[in-house]
C-alpha cells in the first residue's frame, strides 16, 4: 500500500492522503454526475410537459408546424426513457465513485467493490436492453421523430457491450485480488 504512486502514506498513524489523479477523477466524476442530474431533471420535466397540455408546452411548441411535429405522447414517451436512462448511469457513476473511493484508501481488493462492479455492470447491460427494447418496440428513434434518416432495425451498440464486458472481467479480477490477498494474510 505505501509502495502505491497513487497513495501518499508517509505519515506512520494517519489515512493515506489520495494523489491528484483519483481526486482529479472523483471531481469530474462529480461534474458530470451533477450535468446528467440536470438532464435527468429536464428530461422529467420534458415528459410532464409533453404529457399534458400546458402553457408551458404551447411557449416550447410556439410556431412550430403541428403537422410535422410527433404526437406528444411520442415525446413524453421519449423524454420519460431518456429520464429512465439518465437515473441509470447516475447510478453507474455513484459506484464508480465508491470504488475509486476505496482507491485512494489504498485497499480496492474489497468484497464491496466486487459487488459494486457486478452491479455496474448488469446495471449498465439492463439500460441498454431498455434502450434497445423501447427504441424497437416503440419506434421513437430519430428516424421516428423525423429529425434526421435513420437505419432500420435494431440499434446495437457494441462499445456499450464491450464496456459490460470489460467490467464483468475486472469484477473477476477483483475477486480473485482479493482472494490472493485473504490468502497471503493467512500466510503471514
Amino acid at each position: 500500500m505505501a509502495d502505491s504512486p497513487l497513495i501518499d502514506a508517509s505519515v506512520p498513524g494517519r489515512a493515506p492522503i489520495a494523489k491528484p489523479v483519483t481526486s482529479g477523477l472523483i471531481i469530474l466524476l462529480r461534474v458530470v454526475q451533477a450535468l446528467m442530474l440536470i438532464g435527468l431533471i429536464v428530461l422529467t420535466v420534458g415528459a410532464l410537459v409533453f404529457l399534458f397540455d400546458t402553457p408551458l408546452r404551447d411557449g416550447l411548441l410556439g410556431g412550430t408546424d403541428p403537422e410535422l411535429m410527433p404526437g406528444m405522447g411520442q415525446m413524453a414517451f421519449a423524454c420519460a426513457t431518456g429520464a429512465v436512462t439518465a437515473a441509470a448511469w447516475l447510478a453507474v457513476l455513484s459506484i464508480l465513485i465508491r470504488i475509486i473511493r476505496t482507491v485512494q484508501m489504498g485497499d480496492p481488493f474489497v468484497e464491496a467493490n466486487i459487488s459494486r462492479l457486478r452491479a455496474m455492470w448488469m446495471l449498465i447491460a439492463a439500460t441498454e436492453i431498455f434502450r434497445i427494447v423501447v427504441h424497437s418496440m416503440a419506434n421513437i428513434s430519430v428516424g421516428a421523430l423525423e429529425v434526421a434518416p435513420a437505419e432500420t432495425g435494431m440499434d446495437i451498440r457494441i462499445g456499450t457491450w464491450f464496456l459490460v464486458l470489460v467490467i464483468a472481467a475486472l469484477s473477476e479480477a477483483f475477486r480473485q485480488g482479493a482472494e490472493m490477498r485473504a490468502e497471503q494474510e493467512l500466510t503471514i
